[in-house]
């Protein structure tokens, strides 16, 4: 994954989680980022968001020192979505463009049309801007 860090929210839970909570928490960390690059001068600094929604294979690898990994084509779509981000943004396949739509009061969102992503085909993605951020002024556009 090189410089990517991924993250897999919901997966423990037996129950269906809170509405949206595993889903928009992803958010949390681009805005703090954005304020500490505020706060610190730090314009170098930028993270491109991809999330994905899905089935996930998740078990742990090793004999002697343990590691818990998931796999699967979720994990597959949510990566690309980040490499095919845009910094700053949070990069949606349509999966999980339908499960938040109606947070208008959250987000903003842009539909990216019909693009072409690595091992997939073609897919409509989003990107997703928080209406939090346009307060501070983070966006231009």
């Amino acid at each position: 994954m090189g410089d990517a860090y991924m993250v897999a929210g919901g997966l423990l839970s037996s129950t269906k989680p809170p509405r949206y909570q595993h889903h928009v928490r992803p958010r949390t960390a681009s805005l703090r980022y954005k304020d500490i690059n505020k706060k610190y001068n730090l314009n170098f600094f930028e993270l491109r968001v991809g999330i994905h929604t899905g089935p996930v294979v998740a078990g742990v690898l090793g004999l002697k020192r343990f590691a818990y990994d998931v796999w699967g084509d979720t994990v597959n779509t949510a990566s690309r979505m980040e490499s095919n981000g845009v910094p700053g943004l949070i990069h949606l396949s349509s999966d999980m463009h339908r499960m938040v739509a109606d947070m208008t009061n959250v987000f903003d969102f842009t539909c990216c049309g019909e693009i072409n992503i690595k091992g997939k085909g073609t897919m409509t993605t989003y990107l997703a801007r928080t209406l939090e951020d346009e307060e501070k002024g983070y966006w231009d556009w």
